[in-house]
């Protein structure tokens, strides 16, 4: 029926926000914050590393990096007992 599939959150900082247009034909937009000027894109896990090495030669891009959200412990039984 259907397949789920991986997708992957790229935060990409930009030197101006009037860029952002340009970036959002690489993925879905899931946040833009206009006063840090960075956004988020939302991506196929399949397609990151080559579309880091791509946003990361544009001219426009300051920086671009993958989310590390699936890197996060959700587990927290027992981290927040107080002794």
């Amino acid at each position: 029926m259907f397949e789920k599939t991986n997708r992957v959150g790229i935060v990409v900082s930009l030197y101006y926000n009037r860029d952002a247009k340009k970036i959002m034909k690489y993925g879905d937009c899931l946040y833009h914050s206009r006063k840090m000027r960075y956004l988020v894109l939302y991506v196929n896990q399949d397609d990151v590393d080559a579309l880091l090495v791509k946003l990361n030669e544009l001219k426009f891009v300051k920086e671009a990096y993958p989310s590390y959200f699936e890197d996060i412990d959700f587990n927290f039984v027992g981290n927040l007992w107080e002794k």
